[in-house]
């Protein structure tokens, strides 16, 4: 078993690397996505009016950063 991962190892490589650039050659000669069109005001605000009805988003405002840390950190786990 350890000779036959020591001799293909480098197929293992290189399949991703050659499938991933057979991908970027096939999808250069399609058009980008189209640009999209700004949304009005109205489309808008029911946009996140459902955001909120749904839970995704808290209509208070409170708000904090992604990945913000609590205000108060949890003690270290005595033994």
């Amino acid at each position: 078993m350890r000779k036959t991962i020591s001799t293909y190892w480098p197929v293992a490589m290189l399949v991703p690397i050659a499938l991933a650039g057979y991908l970027h050659t096939v999808g250069a000669d399609q058009p980008s996505a189209a640009p999209h069109e700004q949304m009005t005001v109205a489309e808008v605000s029911a946009e996140f009016a459902r955001a909120i009805s749904l839970g995704f988003v808290d209509a208070d405002g409170d708000w904090q950063p992604a990945g913000s840390m609590p205000a108060v950190a949890a003690a270290p786990r005595v033994l």
